[in-house]
């Protein structure tokens, strides 16, 4: 029985809590064991994998962690997963329709507040945005990666309370404005009457890449059901992209 087996350690992205705790007893049922789940920001989480800690499955926001600890003969196997992109949060006291994207991050009088780069791929992936507005502004992209504030995702940074999203958490408590963050968040933020969603277009947009990493066979009926077409469509259902589908 489950309960009778050895907990398999699964370290997964701060942004795959809600996702995956939702159907940890059906990932169970198909191991056959206990799962123990370890979230966090998947930079910190390749650090302690990387020290020694015990892992059997790795479910990281991006393809770099998985690639570094695969060619350092930490991790056996790799494949992506599914797919996220960037949005962002802003207090909908701020909200004007007739302004895009640039021009809300264009506004010297919002605080912006990312996740943290090199600890979190969130905060990677935000500063590779600032990198393409640099093609056509790079007075901008210098000035957004001066002022924008990392909150979250670091070692020293604030903890999301239960409940929260990171925009929500740091609009509402923090004095932010405005927060960059993973677009998979949109059907919680949409139920915020204070907080609107300010898409960016793909052609601006990053594309994140999530990816898995395992040694232990015992894991693969939980790897075999997240790249199935049933665990696919539930990613999607969740707010990621398919991993058969890219940004167009």
């Amino acid at each position: 029985m489950c309960d009778q087996q050895p907990s398999l350690s699964v370290f997964a992205a701060g942004s795959l809590r809600s996702t995956l705790t939702q159907i940890k007893s059906q990932l169970e049922q198909l191991s056959q064991q206990p799962i123990t789940f370890t979230f966090g920001p998947a930079g910190l989480l390749n650090q302690k994998i990387q020290e020694g800690l015990p892992c059997d499955l790795f479910l990281s926001a991006n393809m770099t962690h998985p690639q570094h600890l695969h060619s350092i003969l930490k991790m056996k196997n790799i494949a992506p997963f599914c797919h996220n992109s960037l949005c962002i949060t802003i207090a909908r006291r701020h909200y004007q329709q007739q302004k895009t994207w640039l021009d809300y991050l264009s506004d010297p009088t919002l605080v912006l507040a990312t996740s943290t780069p090199y600890c979190d791929p969130a905060g990677d992936y935000t500063w590779q945005l600032f990198d393409k507005i640099a093609k056509q502004n790079k007075v901008l992209s210098d000035h957004l990666k001066k002022v924008a504030r990392p909150l979250v995702g670091g070692i020293k940074t604030l903890t999301i309370p239960t409940g929260y999203t990171a925009a929500s958490f740091l609009i509402h408590h923090h004095n932010v404005d405005m927060f960059i963050g993973y677009s998979h968040y949109q059907h919680i933020i949409q139920n915020d009457p204070e907080l609107i969603v300010i898409p960016i277009p793909s052609q601006d947009n990053t594309m994140a890449t999530y990816g898995l990493a395992y040694n232990n066979n015992a894991v693969l009926p939980i790897v075999n059901y997240l790249l199935s077409a049933q665990g696919q469509h539930y990613l999607q259902q969740a707010g990621f992209s398919p991993i058969s589908q890219i940004m167009e």
